[in-house]
């Protein structure tokens, strides 16, 4: 009995200390992305793009110039969204989507079928990551 409380013990230490390395991990990366700028931020999502999507120079170029506006515009994020009234979190969702729709317009003029079926695809499986990760009720890999 008393190995079995050591062992446990020894478990419950490892994983308190693994989940405070990954918290650690995501506040630095969300303190890194602040301090970015507009140009830098669009830069980084164009040169992902371009690795993902194998877009010449031209597309890379028109495409850094599409995120660099859609940054500069980019309404700012509201402190506490809990505070925020119904039709205020309607019309923050509303512009957001208009934003997505007038973004995937002008990507569909720069980037080939193959390339904007390919972006898709790719948009959609991060979307489903995203949801998997922060569902309440996802299946734990213990």
């Amino acid at each position: 009995m008393k190995k079995a409380m050591i062992i446990l013990m020894a478990f419950t230490t490892f994983a308190i200390t693994a989940q405070n390395k990954n918290s650690e991990k995501r506040e630095h990366r969300k303190e890194m992305k602040e301090n970015f700028t507009p140009e830098q931020k669009a830069e980084l999502r164009a040169k992902k793009m371009t690795l993902d999507l194998g877009l010449n120079d031209s597309q890379q170029t028109k495409v850094k110039q599409l995120f660099v506006e859609m940054e500069k515009n980019k309404p700012a994020r509201p402190e506490n969204k809990s505070e925020m009234t119904d039709a205020q979190k309607f019309e923050a969702k509303s512009a957001m989507l208009d934003r997505q729709i007038a973004m995937k317009k002008q990507l569909k003029e720069i980037l080939t079928e193959e390339q904007l079926t390919k972006w898709e695809k790719s948009r959609h499986h991060k979307r489903d990551n995203m949801k998997r990760k922060n569902s309440p009720d996802k299946p734990r890999r213990d």
